[in-house]
């Protein structure tokens, strides 16, 4: 074989490992697919601005919008079992929700929550309650809380926001009768360098004279910014 010959083998060699080596690679490489659209074209048809991410041909990742983010929320139902070793507030069985007491912040509940693996790391959350309103009057309702990283420190002291400082009713009330409310807190910014798993505590109550008797609560729910289906790895994102 010819010195020319021998070179041109080469380089057809050297050239199919760098294709293997690209496409393994491109295989691991998150790769990102932005709109959807389902119908038939000649039908007409639904287009959505979706994301898909995929990692090592896995989908990993969907989300809407420009940011390539969604919103999503977890719950936390307003049952006894929030009253730990205390008796208060009382709970209404027929109606299934926690009755909070006028002018009354000695009654109050306790939950811990750790974020979901889809939440955006280092977004804030929208927490809101969600209560019968049966007035024009409006309660307001105040959430002490901690929020800290798995291997860090607990913090020392609680961060105070209140409804009041929010919006104490999302639906206009129609003037009589009982509605499911919203009432909104102010954003809880986010925690310094928030990884995977983090942690709130919220004790929270209802602190106002302005609606006499009780308030029956449903459930408190925080709502969060997602950026994937869950995390890359089990710890870290």
């Amino acid at each position: 074989m010819s010195k020319v010959s021998e070179h041109r083998q080469l380089l057809r060699r050297a050239r199919r490992e760098a294709l293997r080596r690209t496409r393994r690679q491109a295989a691991f490489a998150p790769q990102t697919y932005k709109g959807l659209y389902i119908g038939n074209g000649l039908l007409g048809g639904y287009h959505q601005d979706l994301n898909f991410r995929y990692i090592a041909d896995r989908l990993q990742a969907i989300a809407g919008g420009e940011d390539e983010v969604a919103w999503d929320d977890f719950a936390v139902p307003q049952e006894p079992s929030l009253r730990g070793s205390r008796a208060k507030p009382d709970y209404d069985e027929t109606e299934m929700g926690l009755l909070w007491p006028q002018n009354d912040s000695s009654e109050f509940v306790n939950f811990v929550q750790q974020m979901k693996h889809a939440k955006k790391l280092n977004t804030g959350l929208r927490l809101h309650v969600h209560f019968i309103q049966s007035a024009e009057a409006l309660p307001t309702f105040v959430a002490e809380y901690r929020w800290y990283n798995n291997g860090a420190a607990v913090p020392a002291g609680f961060t105070t926001i209140s409804t009041a400082d929010g919006n104490k009713g999302i639906f206009e009330y129609p003037g009589s009768g009982s509605i499911l409310q919203i009432a909104s807190f102010q954003e809880i910014d986010p925690i310094a360098n928030e990884n995977v798993s983090s942690n709130i505590d919220v004790k929270f109550y209802r602190d106002d004279d302005d609606v006499p008797g009780d308030v029956l609560g449903k459930y408190i729910d925080f709502h969060y910014q997602i950026d994937g289906l869950g995390s890359d790895q089990e710890y870290v994102k």
